[in-house]
């Protein structure tokens, strides 16, 4: 456990000290403000919508932008520090590839979670000075609950960067791989759910469409606040969509762990 809060608080003050856990908070924070009075000025004149309609437009935001976010963290977590010379040194040291992969996890993880926050948490206070049709309190759980599913898909997408950043052999290469894999999950899959739906003769069966969706960890993300919302009827509990997501993180994260284990340095 001392090894892992070791790596842990190593990742966490790199993070810091990049200036990346400022300017990612800063970046959503101003996104957060802009989703929240822009959905005001949709209709022509300014007035604020229902919740459902500014928890949408910010899931829109936030299944664009996160993982986006995860990737730029944690695309070199390996394979930068594999150039530089740091990971060969780490592991002369008395800490297991295990520990050693779980204190990333945790610090970059935390570092996450505190982007996400300070990003979210600027929209109750500014709700908190608007005339909005809803209370501050309704507000701060749905952003809650959009805030935890959130964490779990930029977890998703930071452990689908550390299983590219184990497999190859330069930054260049892991930053590419992991920018077509952002570009063919959030825009490219939705896309092609659409043509394949309206191709079909009476569209795709609903049980096949929801099986499509829940097989991209970010149209799952989707699905499951647009459920939370009211935005879409679903079938599948949100319990389950929840669980997709966290399945998809431990999954990948099983992965890179047996990359790690196998890679010979």
């Amino acid at each position: 456990m001392r090894s892992i809060w070791l790596v842990a608080r190593k990742e966490f003050l790199d993070c810091l000290q990049s200036r990346w856990l400022l300017s990612g908070g800063l970046l959503f924070a101003i996104l957060a403000l802009a989703v929240f009075y822009g959905t005001a000025a949709i209709g022509g004149s300014f007035a604020y919508p229902p919740l459902s309609v500014v928890m949408n437009s910010l899931v829109s935001l936030t299944v664009f932008l996160l993982p986006l976010l995860a990737i730029l963290l944690s695309y070199d977590a390996f394979v930068g520090e594999l150039e530089g010379g740091m990971l060969i040194l780490m592991l002369t040291y008395p800490v297991t590839r295990t520990a050693f992969l779980l204190g990333k996890a945790v610090g970059q993880g935390a570092a996450l979670f505190v982007v996400l926050t300070v990003g979210f948490a600027v929209m109750p206070i500014a709700a908190s000075f608007a005339a909005v049709p809803y209370s501050v309190g309704e507000l701060a759980g749905a952003l809650t609950v959009t805030a935890g599913s959130a964490w779990l898909l930029g977890l998703v997408f930071m452990f689908a960067a550390y299983c590219v950043s184990l497999a190859v052999r330069t930054k260049a290469q892991a930053l590419a791989i992991l920018i077509l894999i952002w570009l063919a999950a959030v825009l490219l899959y939705d896309l092609g759910l659409l043509v394949a739906a309206v191709s079909f003769t009476g569209g795709l069966p609903r049980g096949v469409l929801n099986a499509l969706m829940l097989a991209n960890p970010a149209s799952g993300f989707r699905l499951l606040n647009q459920s939370l919302f009211g935005s879409v009827q679903t079938t599948v509990p949100i319990a389950a969509l929840a669980g997709v997501l966290a399945a998809w993180a431990v999954a990948l994260f099983a992965l890179a762990r047996g990359i790690f284990a196998a890679k010979r340095f």
